[in-house]
């Protein structure tokens, strides 16, 4: 785990210690209600607030970190989750403080200190998320030999939707989720649609692990069933707050595609949340889904910012059998 070794000298990377979390995990909570926004995952947030609890619960891969400046102010938060094994990717997330003095030299020691704990542990890759990066941003990253790989887009729109939704196609019902009788079919659906890309890796544990988290709402959950009772596709949503929802997950099986489902079930969804009092929604898309942006434009979101994947190869790595 690094302890000093900062990148810039007017920077000090620290591990974080357990008397620090709640401290680092409000300043994270403030940071992300300046920018009305997220800095780091859920996920992430998950796994800090139980090293903040009273029993410091911390994951045996997981390493936290405080960039510090000169004055001893944290300026930013860092952490990484290494690979099962050796040899694998190590993810993790960079999150310079907003409007920090000296924001560069803060994220360019997060992104060195990154680096330096995914070598000492031999993973052979390290990816690195920047929620809100701007261009200047990533020019840092780059600079500090983390390129951007991937770009997800940050959209956004108000609620209601004016005129009328589209028609279901023929056979096909859209209803709620029902629990535990659907978990097969909805495994398969999230399986299928996101085979071979980074959203892939979907099982029931994953799922029933997502389901069991605290903004989980059945209801929430709309899938589309065709006659036989397969199910095609789903609209995963979430409640944010009580007036801003999100599309937490749409996703169409490939035995469904060519059907409209996909505008059937995200105007559904969106009716659905307006129907609960929201009156805005959020989503997340990856910039290379062209498909899956054109129709989220095509309803008049637009981009709030971007959330980006910097990417390397760990120094050393291939020296590494």
């Amino acid at each position: 785990m690094p302890d000093e070794s900062p990148a810039v000298a007017r920077v000090l990377i620290e591990p974080l210690e357990p008397g620090d979390a709640p401290t680092a995990a409000a300043l994270l909570a403030d940071g992300e209600s300046a920018v009305d926004g997220e800095l780091v995952d859920e996920a992430e947030r998950r796994r800090l607030a139980a090293f903040a609890g009273s029993d410091h619960q911390r994951a045996p891969d997981w390493y936290p970190l405080v960039a510090r400046r000169c004055s001893d102010a944290v300026g930013g938060y860092a952490a990484l989750v290494l690979p099962a094994s050796p040899g694998g990717t190590a993810v993790g997330d960079a999150a310079p403080l907003p409007d920090v003095e000296g924001r560069d030299e803060v994220l360019t020691s997060l992104l060195a200190a990154l680096t330096d704990l995914a070598a000492r542990h031999q993973a052979r890759e390290l990816e690195v998320w920047l929620r809100r990066a701007d261009d200047h941003d990533l020019e840092v990253a780059t600079a500090a030999g983390l390129p951007a790989r991937r770009r997800v887009a940050v959209l956004g729109r108000p609620l209601p939707i004016e005129g009328a939704a589209p028609p279901a196609p023929s056979g096909i019902t859209v209803r709620s989720y029902r629990p535990d009788v659907d978990d097969d079919q909805v495994v398969d659906v999230l399986r299928e649609a996101y085979a071979g890309t980074d959203d892939g890796g979907w099982d029931l544990a994953a799922f029933r692990e997502r389901r069991g988290w605290d903004w989980f709402r059945a209801d929430d959950l709309l899938v589309a069933e065709d006659t036989d009772g397969r199910l095609l596709g789903l609209h995963w949503l979430k409640r944010r707050s009580p007036t801003v929802g999100e599309v937490h997950n749409l996703a169409i099986h490939p035995g469904g595609q060519g059907r409209g489902l996909g505008p059937l079930l995200l105007r559904a969804g969106l009716d659905h949340l307006a129907a609960t009092g929201c009156d805005e929604v959020m989503l997340w898309v990856d910039r290379a889904n062209d498909r899956a942006v054109r129709l989220y434009t095509s309803l008049g979101f637009t981009t709030r910012w971007d959330d980006v994947a910097l990417a390397r190869a760990v120094p050393g790595a291939e020296h590494r059998s």
